[in-house]
């Protein structure tokens, strides 16, 4: 059992105040990671930022958080939507799946210099999904002046971090949020319904695998092959 959401195994006991209920034709392997990673990017973007159209937003990590913040952006239908990663095939799905700018921070010596250039003013939201220190003081330098920055992952320490310049006198936020402040008995059953509008293209992000093949769908994910793996135990 990991974060009390899930395990392997083909049954599980669950209260009936965890259990969220979806529409009968959904596959369940796509509905699987809405639990966890999905809803905490998206509800980043969306619960806890309440984001809406006139805002711009840089989301930091391409991986299955960082792609869901960035469909949450778009589902909002958010003003500008600015992916920031190191892997290219990821940073031109980003694109397809919503993003209207990407940077690879592999190429981009000035991240928030970048991301002000793109705004005219800074992001009125920032979501780090990567843990590394130099991306989250980034994502917080991008941001204007009253923005939020909503460090989403587990793990990761800032360093060099100055209050005074970088959050009192800009007046900028910075929030801790966790699983996208969800309801997931609301939000699920949302999220669920925006993929079969098209709207919310979560399958863009899953690579399916047999529980056998554990180990490659390890390897893959190191490997930055794909983005998100999902085990089917038949």
């Amino acid at each position: 059992m990991f974060f009390g959401q899930s395990s392997f195994a083909t049954h599980s006991v669950a209260a009936a105040a965890s259990v969220a209920k979806v529409d009968d034709d959904i596959d369940l392997g796509l509905v699987a990671p809405l639990g966890c990673g999905v809803q905490t990017g998206a509800g980043a973007v969306i619960n806890a930022g309440q984001a809406d159209p006139s805002s711009q937003v840089a989301v930091f990590g391409c991986g299955a958080v960082g792609m869901s913040a960035i469909m949450g952006a778009a589902v909002v239908g958010c003003k500008t939507i600015i992916a920031v990663g190191g892997n290219p095939r990821s940073l031109e799905l980003a694109r397809e799946l919503g993003a209207t700018h990407a940077i690879n921070r592999r190429e981009v010596e000035d991240i928030a210099g970048e991301i002000r250039h793109i705004t005219g003013r800074g992001a009125d939201i920032s979501v780090d999904t990567s843990g590394n220190g130099n991306m989250m003081l980034n994502a917080i330098r991008g941001l204007k002046f009253h923005g939020t920055f909503l460090p989403v992952a587990a793990a990761g320490s800032l360093e060099h971090f100055e209050v005074g310049a970088d959050i009192m006198m800009p007046m900028r936020t910075m929030r801790g949020t966790c699983e996208g402040e969800s309801n997931p008995k609301q939000f699920i059953p949302q999220m669920v319904k925006w993929y079969k509008e098209g709207r919310f293209p979560i399958d863009r992000i899953l690579s399916f695998y047999d529980f056998k093949d554990i180990d490659q769908a390890l390897r893959d994910s190191h490997d930055g092959k794909i983005i998100k793996a999902v085990l089917r135990i038949s």
